[in-house]
């Protein structure tokens, strides 16, 4: 007992001096937790890329299997999954990249061509102003103060330099960014099963008395992300779709530019269908303000088929998350993250509202 008492009071001293040494030291600890994340965000985006191209990866496996069930080439299996996975997205990304950049383009070049009147009457009147007139005729280079013009330009051309400079190095951190996740992300999916050997091993070593309640709580968030991205996607596609052939049918313009920008903000919660809804009614409206309008009726008919047929059968049974929650996540994520936040929190409210639900309801019944 005394023993029990002592190595208690061992404790409680020890979590005193370490709480006393964190508050002390807290802004040299919170420098250091920073430059250790700076240094990883590469390494959580590759974990990121892993875990969404694990499940396409898992599709492929079973698909390879079912091909090659009794062929003796199953050494081939993740190869072949990893190599398809990648190419699909890429392929993915290419489609993309050629419906939307020319029509882009072309709604570039034709928003320039209606509005040039507007830059020719910018120089009409500078050139049929006479106060304009006046002070062109009254200037003199004598009163200039060349000290201070040489000044500004040498630090304007420093200043641009080093913006040049700071831009190139952006662009060159993101690229290795890029690069160095995605390599990451595949030796993760390569030695996947590697990983979660070494984690329940882990679990089993350290945490042996509460691995099943861990495990469980794992597998009802990775159940919750997974199935919030596949339908996600799939609603996606098919809001996007819908919206190219309606706007096919109905003749307006850059269709396919539109589906794909309708598609993209299906991704984002609630907010997502009204931002695409607004870029397209921008867009058309530079072009026909009539088109603009029934574009804006179409979409709405569309969004509204979309969230009471489509979004409940593919996303909504999946996520098993109310309204008003999903309404809430998509708030505190937009304050914390962004965009990003928004996508991210939906999932996660979903994970914790099921593991509260069904915690809830075996305490009611015990």
């Amino acid at each position: 007992m005394k023993r029990y008492i002592n190595h208690h009071h061992l404790s409680l001293a020890l979590a005193l001096f370490v709480l006393y040494l964190a508050i002390t030291y807290w802004g040299n600890i919170a420098k250091i937790i920073q430059t250790v994340f700076s240094a990883a965000v590469p390494l959580l985006i590759g974990c990121l890329i892993a875990y969404i191209v694990n499940l396409l990866l898992n599709q492929y496996e079973r698909l390879y299997t079912h091909l090659f069930s009794k062929s003796k080439q199953q050494k081939f299996k993740r190869p072949f999954g990893i190599i398809m996975s990648y190419l699909t997205i890429i392929l993915l990304v290419a489609i993309v990249f050629s419906l939307v950049i020319p029509e882009l383009v072309t709604c570039v070049k034709l928003l320039i061509a209606n509005h040039s009147h507007v830059i020719n009457n910018f120089i009409d009147y500078f050139e049929h102003n006479s106060d304009f007139k006046g002070l062109l005729n009254n200037f003199n280079t004598r009163n200039i103060q060349w000290e201070k013009v040489g000044k500004y330009l040498t630090t304007g051309v420093g200043g641009t330099f080093r913006t040049v400079i700071s831009t190139a190095s952006s662009v060159f951190s993101a690229a290795t960014t890029a690069v160095i996740a995605i390599f990451f992300s595949i030796y993760l999916l390569i030695y996947k099963e590697m990983l979660h050997h070494q984690f329940s091993k882990l679990l089993t070593t350290y945490c042996s008395r509460y691995q099943a309640q861990i495990i469980k709580v794992i597998r009802v968030f990775d159940e919750s992300y997974s199935n919030y991205i596949i339908g996600q996607c799939k609603d996606a596609a098919i809001l996007g779709i819908s919206c190219f052939i309606g706007m096919t049918i109905l003749r307006m313009p850059y269709a396919s530019m539109i589906g794909v920008v309708t598609a993209f903000g299906a991704l984002i919660p609630i907010i997502g269908a009204i931002l695409g809804a607004s870029i397209g009614v921008i867009i058309i409206f530079a072009i026909s303000p009539l088109q603009a309008g029934i574009f804006l009726i179409f979409i709405i008919l569309l969004q509204q088929l979309d969230n009471r047929i489509t979004y409940p059968l593919v996303v909504g049974k999946s996520i098993g998350l109310p309204s008003v929650w999903v309404f809430a996540a998509v708030i505190i994520g937009g304050g914390i993250s962004g965009i990003l936040g928004m996508m991210f929190t939906v999932p996660f409210f979903a994970a914790i509202y099921k593991l509260i639900r069904t915690d809830a309801q075996k305490r009611t019944q015990n």
